[in-house]
């Protein structure tokens, strides 16, 4: 994580509006905590509870780290009194040894549990011990001090303690968090809800000195050299970071929000069938989508399903037809035959489209389904000189006639109906941004 450096206008420019500003999500659970941020500001976690590779386990296991930039603003997640706080270190780095220069504050529930809140910034600590803190109120600015990869906001709630900063994490939850009930998971991005309480004190904005890292204080990684790893609810995946699954980029498949393209995308056959994904979730014509190299799946909230979106259908709709024509894929026949036939009808006159080339008839027939992979034929066999194509819903078949860098003579291959939409700009650049590898 690369820290924000910001001038202190652009810092105050960041944390003044909320005071006024910012909107309270409902309480979605009975939990007493908010998320320890502004209202209206977002975060992503990216390393959540009883982590596999991280430092999240044993008598630290129920704790969070929000990727924030240093200078961010951290507020009460709930009414207390300050226990203990540390405020005059600024060093950081990836050693276990460094959790010495962690600065912190700890609050006091009241109920024997206290909150835990590490990592922040030189001087950034903005109240004392034995001082009532109500929710919302700013105590502190995040930063990335102590046994710090990078900068963040570690957070948990303990068992209370009076002599230690570090004791014993319990399970807990957000009142607004509005899914698994209310706790937040790995790789996601939670938007607060807690709004603030005054106007936060300026701080100038330190950047921690880093210290030399030191690998060997890391746990055994059983994910290391693994382009795709399991998080709680989802898989992430490298693969389709537009880099060869280089880097430590890439995007995460869930079941959030009740929306589970996780699970489809194993009842499909998983990135065998579908390809890997190659966005972000994001809303595509009044649906929650998602992209994979081969299929797009979107969510019906009117039925509670997940289909897979008619991907070349959509090219064709939204008159890409030329720009295709000039990458050897034809466009689709009419369909006015179709007109009155019952459905079975329709798929096997568009499956019989296929008998002028046995091979790319086998190719089509030749996955599990090929209705959901591909869709229906939307042309015969057309000649384009070098190579035989069939246009589907959803790809384009093409079989060689002569060796090609990519393929010999004779082999059928598959321009993915996900890849080309990308290509093609149907989906917004933002979408198709990687993010960064949370720790599983």
């Amino acid at each position: 994580m690369i820290a924000l450096f910001a001038t202190l206008a652009t810092l105050l420019a960041a944390v003044l509006p909320f005071s006024a500003g910012g909107v309270a999500s409902p309480p979605y659970n009975t939990s007493p905590f908010y998320l320890p941020f502004p209202a209206g500001v977002s975060y992503r976690v990216i390393q959540g509870n009883n982590s596999v590779t991280g430092d999240h386990f044993g008598a630290e296991g129920y704790a969070w780290d929000f990727s924030m930039p240093e200078g961010s603003l951290v507020l009460a997640p709930r009414d207390g009194v300050v226990l203990m706080t540390k405020s005059d270190s600024n060093s950081g780095g990836y050693n276990y040894y460094n959790g010495y220069f962690a600065n912190y504050v700890v609050i006091d529930h009241g109920d024997g549990t206290q909150s835990l809140f590490l990592h922040l910034m030189y001087h950034g600590v903005l109240v004392q011990p034995g001082q009532h803190v109500v929710r919302g109120q700013s105590i502190a600015y995040s930063g990335d001090t102590g046994f710090s990869g990078g900068p963040h906001l570690h957070f948990a709630v303990e068992r209370y303690g009076t002599a230690d900063r570090v004791t014993e994490s319990v399970p807990a939850s957000f009142a607004d968090v509005s899914s698994w009930d209310g706790v937040p998971l790995t790789g996601r991005t939670y938007t607060s809800g807690n709004v603030q309480v005054g106007v936060a004190e300026p701080r100038p904005l330190v950047t921690a000195e880093r210290l030399p890292r030191n690998p060997s204080s890391s746990r055994a990684n059983p994910f290391a050299g693994r382009l795709d790893f399991p998080v709680p609810h989802g898989h992430f995946y490298l693969e389709g970071n537009g880099q060869g699954g280089a880097g430590r980029q890439g995007f995460l498949v869930a079941d959030d929000d009740n929306v589970p393209f996780d699970t489809v995308l194993d009842q499909l056959g998983g990135p065998a069938v579908a390809g890997y994904p190659i966005s972000q979730r994001f809303v595509y014509a009044g649906r929650i989508t998602q992209v994979f190299q081969k299929l797009v799946l979107q969510y019906h909230d009117e039925d509670g399903s997940v289909q897979v979106l008619n991907t070349l259908d959509v090219l064709h709709d939204a008159g890409d037809d030329a720009i295709l024509a000039r990458q050897l894929i034809p466009p689709p026949a009419s369909t006015a035959a179709d007109t009155g036939l019952a459905w079975a009808d329709v798929v096997a006159r568009h499956q019989a489209l296929l008998a002028g080339s046995s091979a790319l008839q086998q190719a089509y027939f030749a996955v599990a389904d090929p209705l959901t992979v591909y869709g229906l034929p939307m042309t015969a066999p057309v000649d384009e000189g070098d190579v035989l194509v069939v246009r589907t819903q959803r790809a384009v078949l093409q079989l060689w006639k002569h060796d090609e860098p990519w393929a010999r003579a004779g082999d059928v291959t598959v321009a993915n109906g996900g890849d080309l939409a990308k290509a093609l700009g149907l989906f917004p650049a933002a979408a198709l941004k990687p993010e960064p590898q949370p720790i599983p």
